[in-house]
């Protein structure tokens, strides 16, 4: 299901284009095996965001096939990103050697929050965090990643919506998907309430939450 009504979002996706052959080959390939990479509109919005603000480097939770990590080395930036399962992050290495990026993209394995803490030093800062791991565990991985941000760093959360759940009930009728709706929503209460954050929320896929560092008031 869509969040926005379903002409406006293939109207919308009329406009998508690839940023290179590489990566509609793998985004036919993701789909076909129903490997989850981000939407189309939201690929459209995040290059413009990449290309206004062109960040350096970047911190990803999580890499599945390495799709985004690509995407965003593409359009410049170091990657740096984490998989909890070993042999997703072997297919990820796998698609980013063939792509041409090793040198722009380090994969590191484990558990997002646990990854970051282990293998990133002091001196890791990164100009952007993109967010779209387990959706019960945002928070944990945000709270991980904002040592390593430096003062205007945004970072930018995916699916936040869940399908329309995250803003009513209605669309999970069956309480499926209660817990991730349940930590979404207040994840979502926490970075629009958090003093050291400055977060928008949009109807742009499957939902994204934009939030600006301002490390004079955030974490140490």
């Amino acid at each position: 299901m869509n969040i926005t009504n379903e002409d406006v979002t293939n109207y919308i996706n009329g406009f998508y284009k690839p940023q290179a052959a590489h990566l509609a080959a793998l985004r036919q390939e993701a789909e076909s095996a129903g490997v989850p990479v981000i939407l189309r509109e939201t690929e459209n919005f995040l290059a413009f965001l990449l290309k206004a603000f062109k960040p350096a480097r970047i911190l990803e939770i999580v890499t599945a096939v390495g799709y985004s990590a690509i995407f965003f080395a593409q359009l410049g930036a170091e990657v740096v990103t984490v998989e909890k399962s070993p042999d997703m992050a072997d297919t990820a290495r796998e698609n980013i050697k063939e792509a041409g990026f090793e040198s722009k993209i380090t994969v590191f394995v484990g558990d997002g929050e646990e990854a970051i803490r282990q293998n990133l030093k002091e001196s890791d800062v990164f100009d952007m965090v993109f967010i779209d791991a387990a959706k019960s565990h945002y928070r944990r991985f945000l709270d991980a990643a904002l040592p390593f941000c430096r003062d205007g760093s945004f970072i930018v959360s995916d699916n936040v919506l869940l399908k329309g759940a995250s803003a009513s009930d209605k669309y999970d009728p069956n309480g499926r998907f209660k817990t991730n709706v349940r930590n979404m929503r207040r994840y979502l209460d926490y970075i629009s309430d958090c003093p050291y954050l400055d977060t928008s929320v949009i109807a742009c896929g499957d939902g994204l939450a934009l939030s600006v560092y301002s490390r004079a008031a955030g974490v140490e």
